[in-house]
């Protein structure tokens, strides 16, 4: 199931290389506090399915954002730049959901050049308890934040 995004973009956003992990989103110009950046696009998809799609090849899991309980939207199926988003412990966008739709927005001024980031606040699907050690283990984060968590698991 496809999302169509009313709104991509807007002209703010570049894709680049980053310093974080991979790919990264940077500001191709000033961008004002409490700004819809972009729509986060991608197939909606059953969580049930997604651990069955991920052994068959369908999906690697990396572009996944949680919309509900029971649906997450895959950005790596008909995705957009907003999958390229990296995480970080102290970002400087969130992610709000509007009508089942969510949308990136930036939490502070944002200069020219600056990569975009939110705090991905990821959950063991396992819904087993994970000890520090074990989210450090599984899931490290590379932010470079001064007050970096060392994980992507939400504490």
């Amino acid at each position: 199931m496809q999302a169509k995004s009313k709104v991509q973009n807007r002209d703010f956003i570049r894709v680049g290389k980053s310093k974080i992990q991979g790919q990264g989103v940077f500001a191709k110009r000033n961008i004002p506090k409490g700004t819809r950046i972009i729509e986060y696009c991608g197939d909606r998809v059953p969580k049930r399915d997604l651990l069955v799609d991920f052994a068959n090849g369908i999906t690697s899991l990396i572009y996944v954002l949680n919309l509900n309980d029971s649906i997450a939207i895959d950005g790596e199926r008909n995705g957009n730049d907003a999958r390229f988003v990296n995480h970080c412990c102290q970002p400087n966008c969130e992610v709000y959901i509007f009508d089942n739709i969510p949308y990136i927005y930036a939490m502070e001024n944002i200069s020219r050049w600056t990569e975009l980031t939110f705090d991905y606040k990821l959950q063991s699907m396992s819904g087993k308890r994970l000890s520090k050690k074990e989210r450090i283990e599984l899931f490290p984060c590379k932010c470079g934040a001064k007050k970096c968590r060392a994980t992507l698991i939400a504490q």
